[in-house]
């Protein structure tokens, strides 16, 4: 069970120190922790174990299995399914201190270790990532991409590419480029569910070539 609309309420209005915006129809379980600037939008899920800190925003319809990290700035489009364990990392350790721990800086030094970072991360729209991958700071994943469970990503993740590995590499194309070339202006996660309803024969669809692509219906 996830917390009611009212309780969505009282965390947007009272989250003191935190800027949270959470869509009245999101659910948040129980047991998943929100900090920083989180921004969560329609029908998102956020299961259980979750922990969400820093400058987070979440698409339309995006959901999270349970026990996953997401630290820093970090973006997510609409319609992705981020599998148990997955980690976005955006931040790390500055390794050219002597020291790696933050507490001995905080506790015994009275000091800071401020964090390092290649820049925020991107989620492009309907991204499936793995079982127990990793994301690390300053990567893109583009639209369609899939994410190889136990995965670390360090580069950039081209639309539609299957990647995996550590690194993780480019190992195959979900689609031909003339397929891929015509989802990406398709653009189909822009479309409200109504049309979406309407178009239910492409989304059950294999699509071999661009053929398989037809002209969408988009009035009712």
């Amino acid at each position: 069970m996830g917390y009611p609309s009212v309780t969505h309420g009282l965390l947007n209005r009272y989250a003191e120190g935190f800027d949270l915006e959470i869509a009245r129809s999101a659910r948040v379980s129980n047991g998943s922790l929100l900090r920083g600037s989180v921004d969560l939008g329609p029908r998102t899920r956020i299961s259980r174990g979750c922990i969400l800190n820093g400058e987070v925003t979440v698409g339309k319809r995006t959901n999270f299995e349970p026990n996953c990290d997401v630290i820093g700035a970090v973006e997510f489009g609409r319609y992705c399914a981020i599998a148990k364990r997955s980690t976005f990392q955006q931040t790390n350790h500055d390794t050219r201190k002597p020291s790696l721990q933050i507490r001995l800086y905080d506790e015994v030094l009275d000091s800071e270790l401020p964090p390092t970072s290649s820049g925020p991360i991107t989620i492009g729209n309907d991204v499936w990532v793995g079982v127990d991958a990793t994301i690390l700071s300053g990567v893109t994943v583009g639209d369609g991409a899939v994410i190889g469970a136990g995965s670390v990503v360090t580069d950039d993740v081209e639309p539609y590419s299957v990647v995996g590995g550590v690194p993780a590499e480019h190992i195959k194309w979900r689609f031909p480029k003339a397929v891929r070339e015509e989802l990406l202006e398709l653009e189909w996660w822009t479309w409200d569910e109504a049309r979406i309803r309407r178009n239910r024969g492409f989304f059950e669809r294999r699509l071999a070539d661009e053929s398989d692509v037809p002209t969408p219906v988009s009035e009712g």
